[in-house]
């Protein structure tokens, strides 16, 4: 509703980018007969139905889910079975966030960075070389929607040494050199990036490193871990159930700190639009990167007699329930028009 009714104005006194602008007027047309959809029918009530198609939008909370929750079932199979995984995020310092919202090429700097790193430390606390298997999600916005660069990682607990075999590092990760590791890894890799003096900057004012957040127990349910982590992958900055009020002027909404504690904020209509649409990515920037054991290139070279059988691949589920009956439907065709009032002439959609 806030978008449908302020952001034709929004456009009259803001500069979106243009992959914003597309990404909203995805989600404005969402579910509209236009943009054509599918054709069922239901044997029970005997009766064709027309279900348009979604907006496949970054900001479509009903979208996002879905995606998620699929991603989030075929990560289930991709993750070995017979291997302990941790949940590590990697932060930076606010007074680097800017540059990232300026130059979103550093999204892939970052990531490729806290894979070096998780790399490294596994490899000195072993004693010896070896290859985790790591899975990266880049989130761009922290829970107040500010824009707040960080990785979520999920991390096996040791890795592959070059014979191939699987070395645990137990559930020991030493956090105060891994942040130390990680401040250094992470500015030398900025410094071609950033201006002359930031880089110094924050070597002094984190002497200690940067923050790296892991839970303190072991994951050991799979499917619970990718479903935690596929909430960061593609639902939009905020959800419709922490906006508490609205009015043609205003938003409140609020969000849930680690200790439990709630905060509210307020912000006008249009800080509120430009909060939540600056997440949105590049054109076919990708959010999502396999590293080690679980990357396309690197797990055809580590032999091992476990091996991942599925890769990333979310196929559309045309499954369909009739919102009379309840049963599930028939699917007949794909229709790229709007529903066509004569049924007889369906088969002219046909493809």
């Amino acid at each position: 509703m806030i978008f449908q009714e302020h952001w034709k104005t929004y456009l009259k006194t803001n500069n979106p980018r243009e992959i914003e602008i597309k990404e909203v007027e995805k989600m404005l047309s969402c579910k509209d007969e236009s943009r054509g959809g599918f054709w069922y029918f239901c044997k029970t009530c005997n009766d064709y139905r027309f279900i348009p198609f979604g907006c496949n939008s970054r900001l479509c909370s009903c979208y996002g889910k879905r995606y998620a929750d699929q991603w989030s079932s075929i990560l289930t199979d991709k993750l070995e079975k017979e291997i302990y995984h941790r949940h590590i995020v990697f932060t930076i310092p606010d007074m680097l966030w800017k540059y990232f919202q300026i130059d979103r090429n550093l999204y892939k700097v970052l990531m490729d960075v806290s894979n070096k790193t998780i790399k490294e430390t596994f490899s000195k606390v072993n004693r010896r070389n070896i290859t985790p298997g790591v899975l990266e999600v880049f989130h761009p916005f922290g829970k107040d929607l500010k824009f707040q660069p960080h990785v979520h990682m999920i991390v096996t607990e040791g890795g592959f040494d070059r014979e191939g075999k699987f070395v645990s590092s137990g559930n020991y990760i030493p956090f105060n050199a891994l942040h130390k590791y990680w401040k250094y890894n992470i500015l030398r890799s900025l410094r071609k990036y950033l201006p002359k003096g930031i880089v110094d900057l924050a070597y002094r004012k984190y002497p200690d490193g940067f923050c790296v957040y892991a839970r303190k127990d072991r994951i050991t349910s799979r499917k619970g871990l990718a479903k935690y982590l596929g909430r960061y992958i593609r639902h939009p900055a905020i959800a419709n159930s922490r906006i508490t009020s609205y009015n043609e002027e205003a938003v409140k909404y609020y969000w849930m700190n680690h200790d439990d504690s709630i905060h509210y904020k307020i912000l006008n209509i249009n800080d509120f639009i430009s909060a939540l649409i600056q997440h949105i990515p590049e054109k076919n920037q990708k959010l999502i990167r396999y590293y080690g054991y679980y990357s396309r290139k690197n797990k055809k070279c580590i032999k091992s007699s476990i091996i991942i059988q599925k890769s990333l691949n979310i196929a559309e589920d045309r499954s369909c329930y009739c919102p009379v009956c309840h049963e599930i439907m028939e699917f007949v065709i794909y229709a790229k028009k709007p529903p066509l009032k004569d049924m007889s002439k369906i088969s002219s959609w046909m493809i």
